[in-house]
């Protein structure tokens, strides 16, 4: 029997949204060694210049859940390839996993809103709040990675 996000991301497949990528797992851990990267860098310019550490955690979170999606077999084959990985992962994640992705949702907007409409200033709440999601949504997905493929290494510390 199918898991619902089984069907999902045949859905997803099926409107052109995601394509079916083999699975390479040095590639997974060098995408997750470049989110430890932006994370680490995040941290260095937070409380600087809070827009730069915004969108370098937005780029880690990107990163680990690429790595979600990628793990089951599919890459974002879209002009929304963000939307759609956040999408995706959180169906390949489960329910419980809902809440962390509606924040990252949110997160996806203000950054496109910062990229192209530079008014929209990001502020040290903002950069608070991306960091403690940021480490939330890894520590789940640490878990995760661990009971699905004990090879891919996510880092302790976020």
């Amino acid at each position: 029997m199918k898991r619902n996000s089984d069907i999902f991301l045949v859905k997803l497949e099926r409107e052109g949204k995601l394509k079916r990528q083999k699975v390479d797992l040095g590639y997974l851990n060098d995408l997750l060694d470049a989110a430890k990267r932006n994370f680490d860098a995040a941290r260095v310019v937070r409380g600087k210049v809070d827009e730069a550490a915004f969108k370098l955690f937005y780029d880690g979170l990107l990163q680990v859940s690429r790595v979600v999606v990628l793990l089951s077999g599919y890459r974002p084959d879209n002009g929304e390839q963000h939307k759609t990985t956040f999408l995706a992962a959180g169906e390949i994640l489960g329910p419980e996993y809902a809440d962390l992705i509606r924040k990252i949702q949110k997160f996806r907007i203000k950054r496109n809103e910062c990229i192209y409409d530079p008014r929209g200033l990001i502020g040290k709440s903002d950069a608070g709040a991306i960091d403690q999601t940021a480490n939330e949504f890894c520590g789940k997905v640490r878990s995760y990675l661990e009971k699905e493929n004990p090879q891919l290494k996510l880092f302790k510390e976020v």
